[in-house]
């Protein structure tokens, strides 16, 4: 695209960017280098290509990614060719989708301050690809200089290939889902349907949720499928009309449920003993802590990955911390996408977000590296039970895992805050206020809103 056609779109975006909030947007401003508390090293620059990057940043968009900027400094001290030259462009604390960044970075653009490389949340960046703002990184994967498209993941190539054009790539994710025994459930129970889970709830005797406190865990359960059931994100559509009806009634009808904060082991639901039904699984890495949930809950019991109730067969959640792009205006492409893979893509960083739990990396040969480690922080780490015995997962439940993390459906776009607002509008028909009916208008109409502005 021509810089005069950037300009202009760049324009547009940015006039779109200031109504694409119902709340007003603060802008904070820019700030060169370091986040505050993270030393930055004083490197000499000449000789050096410097390659500018830019972030955008929201209040919560880099916990856990501190190692980024240790990565970075370390890069710029030992490279002899190259310099990361980085600016962070930060939104008010209140402004939770980082539209404030977003219109901060777009002015600097405009002033001509492009950067080479530039990151953000997939939704964000997605803004900027859609504008025609970010290059084709297919061509720069087939150079030899950096990342192969084949070293990825194939879910991973699926979830960033758009008509055989990519043109961000993020370089770890995380998964949000749900297990029971296979013995409970059967076998095609996996990323079960809405109405599977409700039977299974009103003939299954004992807690539906391993460790279930209130009746508000069974709701929190419930609407992250219907985050999933009746919103497509990518597409930026969503229809609440057939998929939130039964799952409100179904929650409203509830029996009342005394909180159990302070209550004994025994009283609430365990997996073990098939007192409870469901336990979550929050899989941030291929580590230790994986093995752990398996092992203290189902030992070597079989269990299906139920997942989240839907009626589409997602029922599994997906989120990518943060996107890399280059733009279509740098100068520096091939040297932008051969640093981006030396700092971002190395072995041992993507190994080191794996085993700190900040999510499965995208290559496959640190997937099977890392699927074969030993040692403590490890999937093969030997457990502690809770009898004091130790044990490990057997080679059928390390193929299960392994089959199940290469082959989720990874939607980098979703953006998990869509719960508080199923939650938030669904309150007024449990206090009585609203009618299921009159809930799902609401929805529909608010979230169908929200996702028209944020296509833009």
């Amino acid at each position: 695209m021509k810089k005069s056609a950037l300009i202009v779109s760049m324009t547009m975006l940015l006039s779109m960017a200031s109504c694409s909030s119902n709340s007003s947007v603060t802008i904070s401003g820019k700030t060169s280098g370091f986040p505050e508390g993270i030393e930055q090293s004083t490197v000499e620059t000449s000789g050096k290509t410097t390659l500018k990057l830019a972030i955008a940043d929201t209040p919560d968009s880099w916990i856990g990614w501190q190692r980024v900027w240790g990565e970075i400094d370390k890069f710029n001290r030992t490279s002899e060719d190259y310099y990361i030259d980085v600016t962070r462009y930060s939104s008010d604390e209140e402004d939770t989708f980082g539209d404030g960044a977003v219109q901060q970075m777009l002015l600097d653009f405009l002033t001509g301050n492009e950067p080479d490389l530039i990151a953000a949340s997939p939704m964000q960046l997605d803004k900027f690809r859609k504008n025609g703002y970010l290059t084709d990184l297919s061509p720069l994967m087939e150079s030899g200089v950096g990342l192969r498209r084949d070293e990825l993941l194939d879910n991973v190539v699926e979830s960033i290939d758009e008509g055989g054009s990519i043109q961000a790539i993020y370089p770890a994710f995380t998964i949000y889902t749900a297990a029971a025994k296979t013995e409970l459930v059967g076998e095609e129970a996996e990323n079960w349907k809405v109405q599977q889970a409700i039977d299974k709830y009103n003939s299954f005797p004992g807690d539906f949720l391993s460790y279930m406190m209130t009746k508000y865990d069974m709701r929190h359960y419930f609407f992250k499928g219907i985050m999933l059931n009746c919103i497509d994100f990518e597409d930026h559509t969503c229809d609440f009309n057939n998929g939130l009806g039964p799952v409100l009634d179904f929650l409203v009808g509830l029996p009342p449920m005394e909180k159990r904060f302070d209550a004994q082991e025994s009283e609430i639901g365990h997996i073990q003993n098939d007192t409870a039904l469901v336990k979550e699984l929050w899989i941030a890495g291929i580590s230790s802590n994986y093995a752990n949930d398996i092992l203290m809950d189902f030992g070597h019991d079989p269990f299906t990955y139920v997942g989240y109730p839907t009626d589409n067969g997602k029922g599994t959640i997906t989120e990518a911390g943060a996107a890399f792009g280059i733009m279509e205006n740098s100068e520096n492409k091939s040297e932008a996408w051969e640093v981006l893979s030396q700092v971002i893509f190395s072995d041992s960083f993507l190994k080191d977000v794996s085993s700190s739990y900040y999510g499965v990396p995208v290559k496959k040969s640190v997937v099977d590296s890392l699927l074969e480690a030993e040692g403590e922080r490890s999937v093969n780490a030997a457990v502690t039970l809770n009898d004091g015995s130790t044990d490990s997962l057997s080679a059928e439940q390390k193929q299960q895992f392994a089959d199940f993390i290469t082959s989720v459906e990874i939607d980098p776009f979703v953006n998990t805050l869509m719960e508080n607002i199923i939650k938030e509008e669904s309150d007024y028909v449990f206090e009585g206020e609203r009618s299921v009916d009159e809930c799902v208008d609401i929805l529909q109409n608010r979230i169908e809103l929200y996702l028209s502005e944020t296509e833009k």
